[in-house]
């Protein structure tokens, strides 16, 4: 298991609780709740998480283990927009930090491997 990833599955949990608490809305109405782009933002939450598990645990090439990074980097950026223009700010930082500590996870292992 590659334990630099733990930096990246935290916030994407809290992530995680923010979009199912912007689409739901079960304290208050958010404005999106109920919308598509909600749930979408909520399914690259969920496809974060998973990736982020996946990548943590998979044991695989080096290319491919690279080429997953990066899909779950773009994913990870792209829900990070999506939950800016939705006006979710604590969603969008935590998918933003999200970003930042996969950025370095990669950046660590590839370096480890290096070496």
């Amino acid at each position: 298991m590659r334990i630099t990833y733990n930096a990246a599955l935290l916030p994407s949990l809290v992530a995680l609780v923010l979009a199912v608490i912007a689409y739901a809305a079960p304290f208050e109405n958010t404005g999106v709740n109920g919308s598509i782009g909600a749930l979408l933002a909520l399914i690259g939450a969920v496809a974060t998480v998973a990736g982020t598990v996946l990548v943590m645990v998979l044991r695989v090439g080096r290319r491919l283990w690279v080429s997953l990074n990066l899909i779950l980097l773009i994913g990870a950026g792209l829900t990070t927009v999506a939950a800016y223009f939705l006006m979710q700010y604590a969603f969008a930082v935590m998918m933003l930090l999200t970003c930042v500590a996969l950025v370095f996870a990669l950046v660590w292992n590839l370096r480890k491997k290096a070496a």
